[in-house]
C-alpha cells in the first residue's frame, strides 16, 4: 500500500466507481491488517446516504469497536459524560463527531477511510464533511488515508489540493478495457452470436476498434 494521506477515483458515469469502491473494501476486509478500515456508500436519492452527521457518525461507529465487539475507550468516554450531561439520546455535533475520529483513528498505526460516490452528497452540506475529514487527516497523529470515488467537482479537489495523492482516470485501464473487449468479440463470434459467426477478419478488427475507442474506461 502506498504511504498517501489521501486518494480519489474520478471515472465518468457509468465507469463503475461503486465497483472499484466495492473492491477495495471487500480486499481489506478479507486481509486482516493492523490497518483500520471504515467506509460509507454514499446515495444522492437517500436523506440518510447523504447527510455528512450520517456519515461521520457511521465511521464513527466502525472505528469505536474492537474484533471483540467492544468500544474503545474514546466512545466509551464521550457517552458517559454525555450521560452525565442527560444528553445521552441527543446526536453528536459534527465537531465532536470529528474530534471522535481524531481520537479513534490516534489508536490505529494507520486508519484508511473509503468513501463512494462523494459527489452524491448534498452541495450545500458537503463542505462540512469535507472539512471535517481534511480535520481528522490533519489533526490525527497516526497515518489517516481517504479513499473516495467521485466526480471532479472543484470543491471537493480544493479541499485536498495541498494533501499528497493519487488519482486514478478512465484512461487509467484502458489496456484492461480493451483486452475485454477483444475477448468478448472473439467469443460472442465463436458462438455465432454476430452475423452467424461469419465475420471477416478486417471487420473484427474494425468492430473491436470501435469499441474500444468509444469504451472510455467503461
Amino acid at each position: 500500500m502506498i504511504e498517501f494521506s489521501s486518494y480519489h477515483v474520478t471515472p465518468l458515469a457509468g465507469a463503475g466507481k461503486t465497483y472499484i469502491a466495492s473492491r477495495v473494501i471487500d480486499y481489506f476486509l478479507s486481509n486482516p491488517t493492523p490497518e483500520k478500515l471504515a467506509y460509507f456508500y454514499c446515495n444522492r436519492a437517500e436523506e440518510n446516504r447523504r447527510n455528512p452527521g450520517s456519515i461521520l457518525n457511521t465511521l464513527i461507529q466502525q472505528l469505536a469497536k474492537t474484533e471483540s465487539e467492544e468500544l474503545l475507550e474514546p466512545a466509551v468516554d464521550i457517552y458517559q459524560n454525555r450521560e452525565k450531561e442527560g444528553q445521552k439520546s441527543s446526536r453528536l455535533s459534527l465537531a465532536d463527531s470529528q474530534e471522535l475520529l481524531v481520537q479513534l483513528t490516534d489508536i490505529y498505526p494507520r486508519t484508511t477511510i473509503c468513501i463512494d460516490a462523494l459527489d452524491e452528497v448534498e452541495h450545500q452540506t458537503r463542505i462540512l464533511l469535507l472539512k471535517s475529514l481534511r480535520h481528522v487527516i490533519e489533526r490525527s497523529k497516526n497515518l489517516v488515508k481517504i479513499f473516495a470515488t467521485t466526480r471532479m467537482d472543484p470543491d471537493i479537489l480544493l479541499q485536498f489540493e495541498k494533501f499528497p495523492k493519487i488519482e486514478l482516470q478512465p484512461d487509467d485501464n484502458v489496456g484492461d478495457i480493451n483486452h475485454f473487449v477483444r475477448k468478448k468479440v472473439r467469443s460472442v463470434i465463436d458462438d455465432g452470436q454476430l452475423l452467424y459467426g461469419n465475420v471477416p477478419d478486417d471487420l473484427k478488427v474494425k468492430i473491436c476498434d470501435t469499441l474500444c475507442k468509444r469504451s472510455k474506461g467503461m
